[in-house]
């Protein structure tokens, strides 16, 4: 079980990312942009911050770049809708450690599971 942060300002896709995740037996909070994410992961440094990179207030790329430089050293995981790899290449060049593409599969929990172990292993 992970501490997970969840950065969406989508609420459908906050509340159905938010319940899957706690199916999966992780504590999830929420923020609904950027500025709010990064403020929240700072406080409460959370195993895993799970960042939508277009948001309004501040998108994730600022987040996580945000979160980086306040020496923020969690797993942070992209939430993209597109699967471009310019854009995938963007999420990591500020600072996200993986990326999941949206709309999210029926493996998501997986992923996350995977990216967390991969993650750990690391540090």
């Amino acid at each position: 079980m992970a501490t997970i942060l969840l950065v969406e300002d989508d609420k459908d896709i906050r509340d159905l990312v938010k319940l899957r995740l706690e199916l999966a037996d992780h504590e999830v909070s929420i923020a609904e942009n950027g500025e709010i994410g990064v403020e929240k992961a700072l406080q409460d440094t959370p195993d895993i911050v799970i960042m939508d990179m277009y948001m309004p207030v501040l998108d994730g790329h600022a987040a996580t770049r945000a979160l980086r430089e306040q020496g923020y050293t969690g797993l942070i995981v992209a939430l993209t809708a597109s699967a471009m790899v310019a854009d995938t290449n963007r999420a990591i060049s500020s600072g996200c450690d993986a990326v999941i593409i949206k709309p999210i599969s029926e493996d998501f929990e997986d992923q996350v599971a995977k990216h967390f172990e991969v993650f750990a292993k690391k540090s």
